[in-house]
C-alpha cells in the first residue's frame, strides 16, 4: 500500500511538472501524505484486527473530526507557546499537540462508549491519522517553490517514512495504556501508568522535533532514527496482547 499510494503521489506530481495542470495538486499531496499512515494501519489491522472493535462510522468521524480538532487545538497552542521554529521553545510541541490529539479521545471515553483497550487504540490511530495526514499536507504546501511540486514530493517521501513512525506510534502507545487501564477500572482514571505512558509520547515527540529543526552538530542528529524506533518499539510493547487476543480468537478449537 505504502510503495503503491508513494507511486501514484509521485505519478501526479510528475505529470503536474510536465504539463502544468494543477488541478491535482491537492490529491498527489493526500496520496502522499497519507502512505505511511494507511500502510500502517493495515499492518496494525492485519495483526491486532482492532478495526473490528469499533464501527467504521465511527473510526471515520474520528479521523475527519478528531484529526481536525487536534490539528485546531495543536496549531492554536503552537503557535502561541512556542516562539521560533529554530528555538528551543520547539520541545514544548510534543507536550502540545499529544495532549491535543488526545482531546477528542478523552472525549469519546467520557461517555463511557468503546472504554476497551482495542477500541481505545484504533480511536487513537484513527485520530492520529487525519491529524498527520493534515499536517504533512501543511508541509507540503510550504515546500512549494516557483510553481514546482518536486520538493513538495521530497518532503511527503521523507515524511511517508518516518510518520508511521511518530504520531502514530505516539498515539497508540498512549491509548494503549489508558485505554488499557480505564477497561480494567470501567471508568476514566488517571493513573501513574497513564500519565507515564503521556510523559513518555510527549518527550519522544520533542526529541523528534528537536532533532529534526533546532541547529545541532551532525552526530546529534543521527539519534533520529534512534527516537523513531524506540516510539513504534514502545507502541509494539504495548500492544503485544492484542496481537495474543486475535490469536486466540481465531485458533481453531481441538475436537
Amino acid at each position: 500500500m505504502w510503495i503503491a499510494m508513494m507511486a501514484l503521489s509521485a505519478s501526479l506530481i510528475f505529470m503536474m511538472e510536465m504539463v502544468g495542470n494543477r488541478a491535482v495538486m491537492p490529491a498527489a499531496f493526500f496520496y502522499g501524505a497519507a502512505a505511511g499512515p494507511a500502510a500502517l494501519l493495515l499492518a496494525i489491522h492485519d495483526r491486532t484486527r482492532i478495526g473490528d472493535s469499533v464501527p467504521g462510522t465511527t473510526l471515520v468521524g474520528m479521523f475527519l473530526f478528531g484529526g481536525g480538532v487536534a490539528l485546531l487545538l495543536g496549531g492554536y497552542f503552537d503557535a502561541l507557546l512556542i516562539s521560533e521554529k529554530d528555538n528551543p521553545t520547539i520541545l514544548r510541541v510534543g507536550w502540545i499537540e499529544e495532549a491535543a490529539k488526545f482531546v477528542p479521545l478523552l472525549a469519546v471515553a467520557l461517555t463511557g462508549a468503546h472504554l476497551t483497550k482495542p477500541a481505545g487504540v484504533a480511536l487513537g490511530l484513527s485520530c492520529a491519522t487525519g491529524f498527520a495526514i493534515m499536517e504533512s499536507m501543511s508541509y507540503a504546501w510550504k515546500s512549494i517553490r516557483h510553481d514546482s511540486a518536486v520538493e513538495a514530493g521530497m518532503v511527503l517521501f521523507m515524511r511517508g517514512l518516518t510518520t508511521p513512525f511518530s504520531h502514530l506510534a505516539w498515539t497508540g502507545l498512549v491509548c494503549a495504556v489508558a485505554f488499557g487501564v480505564w477497561q480494567t477500572r470501567r471508568r476514566v482514571v488517571l493513573t501513574s501508568a497513564v500519565t507515564a505512558a503521556f510523559a513518555a509520547a510527549a518527550v519522544l515527540h520533542s526529541l523528534n522535533d528537536g532533532l529534526l529543526i533546532l541547529d545541532l552538530p551532525g552526530g546529534v542528529k543521527l539519534f533520529f532514527p534512534v527516537v523513531a524506533a524506540v516510539s513504534y518499539w514502545l507502541f509494539h510493547r504495548a500492544t503485544r496482547d492484542l496481537e495474543k487476543a486475535t490469536l486466540s480468537e481465531t485458533a481453531p478449537s481441538s475436537a
